[in-house]
Parts: C-alpha cells; structure tokens; sequence
C-alpha cells in the first residue's frame, strides 16, 4: 500500500445558521488555535529536551565524574588508571541513575501528556487535538535526536500558522449528505469539503474512501488556516494495484540539467527523454529575474511595515513553488506511466545524498547555483510513490561514475561535453563513437548492482 496526502479547502456550513454564523463560529474557534497550539508544541519541545538530557546535566555536576572523565583524556594516564578510572565513572553513573530514575520515574509519553494538558495555553482546546499534537511532537522530537546530538540540527521551533492536528474516527468521521461531503467538528460546527475545479482528482478519492472502501483513510489528520481559508489534510492508504511485470526487467532513470529525465532499460531497446531540460531552466530565470526586480522595487519604497514590502517577493515565491511541483508531478507521472507500459519490475535511480558537498557538509562553490534550481530530490520521492500504487519497486544506487562508463564495454570513456560520451575502448564496438550522455548514464543505472537504499 502507498500513501498519499490529500489538501482540501473546507468550509464552515452549520445546520440552522447562516454563512456569516458559521464563519463567525468556526473561524473564531481556529484562530484561538492558532494562536496557543504553536505556544504548546514549542513548550513540550523544551521540556522533552530538558528531561532526555537531565542525566547527562547530572554528570556535569558532579565533580568527581567530570575530574575522571578529564583524567581519562591525559597522555599520561597509564592504561590501569584507566580501568580504574572507567569503572569508577560507571559506579558514579549508577548513582545518578537511580537518582535520575526518583526525580522523573514517569515514562516520556506520561510526561508529554501531563506537560500539555497541565500547559496554560491549553485551556481551550480539546484532549483530541492535545493528544494528537503530542504524539506528532514526541515522534518528530525522537525522530531527530540523533541528529541535534550531532549538532546537525537545532531544536525544533514551531510557528505560528502551524497545521491543527487531530484524528479521524467515529467522532470526526467523513460523512456523506447527498452529493456534498462533512466533516463533523467539535461543538456541533460542522465543515463541508469544496473540491472547486478538482484538477488533483479529490473527490474520486474521498468516494473510494467514503462509498466504496476501496481506499482507507488515515486516523491523522490536520486543518490548516492559511491566508483567510481553511484547508483539511489528509493521508489516504492506496493499495498497489496488480501489473503484469517481466522478471529482472529494470528501468534506469538519470535525472540531469539538459534533460530533466532520460529513462532505459536494463536489457532492451526501451528508452526515452522526458521534459525540457532548457525550457525549465529558461523559466526559473524568469522566475529569478522578477524576483530580483521586485527586491530593487521594495528598497526604494518609503513607510513602514515588512510584511506588506515583502507581500510581492512571497507570491511570486509560491507561483514557483507550484509551478517546481506541477512540473515534478508531470515527469514522474510520465515515468511511471512508461514503467508500467514497459512491464519493468524495478525503477533504480542514482542516491543523491550529499551531492555538491565537501567533506565539511559545505556547498561547493562550482554547484552553488545548481543547487539552487535542484529539485530532483522532490521528484524522486514522486516517483517513489506513483511507482508504490501500480506495485513498482524503486531502489537507489551508488552514483559514481554512472555517467563515465560505457555502458556497452562497462570502461571509462570521456564525457566531452555535458550532453556527449565517447567510449575510448579499443575493442568496444562503440569505439569513438558519440553517444547521448543521458541515455549511456540511464543504461548503466538500469544495469547497476550497486544498491545503497
């Protein structure tokens, strides 16, 4: 099963009372939300923090832990001090467990709990949606612990605008009246769900939610206030529909600047370009210049007020967010599409992680400005996805020298220009012969055992 996260505008229709009683009732309810549930999720981060690091404030101020550990990092300590010393650390440690275990002897979840509901910002919002915050909270916290112990990340910092998260059962059930859809709220408000022109196909989704069972929703759920509208998230289980596939049969795809996406297969003549590689790039610049347009506009502006200077640049920052995403779905729905169509059992594309980095995790300067139009990463996980609901599976491989291998003779050959690959193997019947770029690296994908993920 895949699944798939649905946004859809939502708006307020209480039996009994008029359009602008429901709004009244409703947007008043969610703006007090807003208000305090971001105040709640960043008071729990804090205290999650605090208690997940209490033991280790605890060794800071003992000072005779603190004496051995700095012992234990001299030159001059023998290796039967060392012992000495380890095992004394680990009689320390006991103590201030046990010490620990008497302060906080309540498991982290009890403890989320009871600093929510005990949080003064939360007086006026129900235990579902409390409950439901504390489970995301807690998760996201542990999910990213490992990562702030590296000092890799900061502490989470919520904001307000933040999505009202709750769940979907018997209470807040989807329902159906006729040809409309409801969503009952709490305090009788109730919440109809507008699908408008529909062009992501919510509504056929939410009938085989609703009607047919033929999907299922998930129990999270968030409602999102956002420029004046009320937008309702959810997560939909798709199962994987039953396609006819060929064993062994892979499908390569590599994903570069001249075109977007070049796909072959493993062992066939089944190959394909996909998108305009200058037409993306010719957009983003337009994109770029009117953004830098607008910056030159805003400084000679007189008055005060940031939001309304900036209200511009952040239009036309989301005009190319969407456009990026609409742009990524097209390609990846076309790939998948031609998956299905060629019976492949694999799609294997190149793992992406770390790339245009140094050993210090900085950008280089030569992708600086690549990087910044870098949205592959995003289709990749789009792809990922379509391919889970026709039963494709996708893997990752080592990326190394995809792109400089010839993929009849498997020798390094040169990559002369960015869209040209010459094979210099004399005994190759590809020998100094010009070959695409794409589709040389696209094979090699398909035909790699390198798998990372």
């Amino acid at each position: 099963m895949s699944k798939i996260t649905r946004k859809i505008e939502i708006i307020p229709d209480i039996e009994g009372l008029t359009h602008d009683e429901s709004n009244k009732k409703c947007y008043g309810t969610f703006y007090t939300f807003d208000k305090n549930l971001y105040k709640v999720a960043n008071l729990l981060v804090s205290q999650l923090y605090g208690l997940d690091n209490l033991l280790s404030l605890m060794r800071l101020q003992n000072d005779e832990y603190v004496k051995c550990q700095s012992k234990l990092s001299l030159k001059s300590t023998t290796d039967a001090e060392k012992e000495n010393l380890k095992k004394r650390m680990k009689k320390i440690d006991a103590e201030l467990v046990s010490i620990k275990n008497g302060m906080a002897p309540k498991h982290p979840q009890t403890f989320a709990y009871r600093a929510v509901t005990n949080c003064v910002y939360a007086k006026n919002i129900p235990s579902d949606i409390l409950n439901t915050l504390k489970q995301d909270v807690y998760k996201h916290f542990n999910d990213t612990k490992k990562e702030q112990f590296r000092g890799e990340r900061s502490l989470t910092t919520y904001k307000r605008g933040m999505p009202v998260p709750f769940s979907i059962e018997k209470k807040q059930a989807i329902v159906c009246d006729g040809d409309n859809y409801y969503l009952p709220w709490f305090e009788d408000t109730r919440l109809r769900l507008n699908f408008g022109r529909d062009r992501s196909n919510n509504r056929a989704i939410i009938d085989n939610c609703i009607k047919t069972k033929r999907y299922k929703l998930c129990a999270a759920a968030k409602i999102q206030l956002k420029n004046k509208k009320l937008f309702l998230l959810v997560t939909v289980d798709i199962p994987a529909t039953e396609t006819t596939t060929v064993k062994g049969k892979v499908m390569g795809v590599d994903l570069g600047v001249v075109n977007p996406a070049y796909v072959a297969v493993n062992d066939g003549p089944e190959r394909s370009r996909i998108g305009n590689g200058d037409a993306f790039q010719k957009q983003r610049d337009v994109f770029r210049r009117r953004f830098r347009e607008l910056q030159r506009s805003q400084l000679t502006q007189g008055g005060h007020g940031r939001k309304h200077k900036t209200k511009a640049t952040e239009t036309l920052r989301g005009k190319e967010r969407n456009w990026v995403q609409t742009e990524n779905h097209r390609i990846s729905r076309e790939i998948v599409n031609l998956a299905s169509r060629w019976k492949v059992e694999c799609i294997q594309m190149e793992s992406l992680k770390g790339f245009g980095k140094n050993q210090e995790g900085e950008v280089e300067d030569n992708h600086k400005r690549l990087l910044g139009r870098w949205s592959y990463f995003e289709l990749q996980k789009d792809i990922e996805y379509k391919a889970a609901m026709v039963g494709i599976q996708v893997k990752y491989i080592n990326p190394a020298y995809t792109s400089q291998t010839c993929h009849v003779c498997g020798q390094r050959g040169n990559r002369i220009e960015r869209d040209t690959f010459i094979c210099t193997n004399l005994e190759c019947t590809c020998y100094n012969q010009a070959q695409d770029a794409d589709m040389n690296a696209a094979i090699n994908i398909a035909k790699s055992k390198d798998v990372v993920k």
